[in-house]
């Protein structure tokens, strides 16, 4: 085998390795992320979920969990900043359903974040109504964090 050959073999080796790293730390979910694709799953009226919260030494909130990958990362709106600093949820009629907003913590009940809800539009829904199943769906999930830090925790 020549050293050109050696070489290439090493790289062709270290290469594959870290694909299959970087595949299974993409792969791995942390709470935040199980608990928005459990709760999707619970729930048919839910169209899209997401968290925000802000992540341990940073200064700005961010989506860290969503039905959508491509939201992850971004950064909060005036809705998520409104909810935070209110503590009551934010109820938008849309289109095509109801954007809830509102505040989410632990289940100690500390302040850890953000959850925004897309219903689906169906027939009689008020916003009355649309805060009643926000308020179960909220108090479902959490009773499931222990606290903030435990979003970003990977999930087993």
């Amino acid at each position: 085998m020549t050293v050109k050959s050696s070489i290439l073999a090493s790289s062709v080796v270290i290469c594959s390795l870290m694909v299959v790293c970087s595949s299974q730390a993409q792969s791995g979910k942390t709470h935040a992320q199980q608990l928005v694709d459990s709760t999707v799953r619970k729930n048919a009226e839910i169209a899209g979920l997401e968290i925000s919260a802000t992540p341990a030494g940073k200064t700005t909130c961010v989506t860290i969990a969503a039905t959508e990958a491509k939201d992850l990362g971004e950064k909060c709106d005036e809705d998520e900043f409104d909810a935070l600093k209110t503590g009551k949820p934010h109820v938008e009629k849309e289109a095509d359903g109801y954007d809830v907003t509102a505040p989410l913590h632990d289940e100690r009940g500390k302040l850890v974040g953000t959850i925004g809800i897309d219903f689906k539009l169906q027939s009689g829904q008020t916003d009355a109504s649309i805060l009643q199943r926000t308020s179960e769906i909220l108090k479902e999930l959490e009773q499931q964090i222990r606290s903030k830090e435990f979003l970003f925790q990977p999930a087993s």
